[in-house]
């Protein structure tokens, strides 16, 4: 049973990313401009993040979808949604909000907000979970991993780590929520201190 959600897992990240990857390849320009307005990349790597970023969601959609080397590609996609999560964090922080560039929103806008991170990480902690157990079903496994971990059939260990993973972004959440409160409180009134 554990092995059918995961694999479910696995073809809802592959959705997931293939979409989003179409979504911003049918508007390259406008999606390098979201990558710029981040303002956390140099400027000689916004052009090159921006049209490589969709062809490789793409990509490595297919591959997950496949189940074609699953622990790499998983891997490689929690480390690029806590990239994301990061990045948005970073300007929530900043007292910024604008368009996210995600999922080709570039004809409907999406803003910005702590529900894209929480997303972000919620997917993050999926792809961890089909990292560490891929799911059967694979059309070429690949390598087993740089650390082997043994799980009876029908282990519950993805599961609880994809909890745990929500349980410590729900609390992150919380605590920046309160840190944005507190530096809007800051700069409404700089003369309260």
């Amino acid at each position: 049973m554990a092995g059918l959600v995961m694999l479910a897992v696995r073809w809802f990240l592959a959705g997931v990313f293939f979409r989003s990857g179409l979504g911003k390849t049918t508007a390259l320009a406008q999606f390098r401009a979201a990558v710029a307005n981040y303002r956390l990349l140099p400027a000689v790597l916004v052009t090159p993040v921006a049209y490589v970023l969709p062809f490789a969601e793409i990509v490595a959609a297919i591959l997950l979808a496949l189940g074609i080397v699953p622990l790499v590609v998983a891997a490689a996609l929690a480390l690029l949604l806590i990239a994301f999560a990061a990045a948005i964090a970073v300007n929530l922080a900043r007292g910024r909000v604008m368009d996210c560039g995600c999922a080709g929103s570039v004809a409907t806008p999406k803003l910005i907000s702590w529900r894209h991170v929480a997303t972000d990480m919620a997917l993050a902690g999926a792809a961890t979970a089909v990292a560490v157990a891929p799911p059967p079903g694979n059309l070429w496994a690949g390598p087993n991993g740089l650390v082997s971990v043994a799980m009876p059939a029908g282990g519950a260990f993805p599961v609880l780590l994809s909890v745990l993973v929500c349980l410590v972004t729900v609390t992150l959440l919380r605590r920046a929520g309160a840190v944005t409160g507190l530096a809007r409180a800051a700069r409404r009134d700089p003369g309260s201190r």
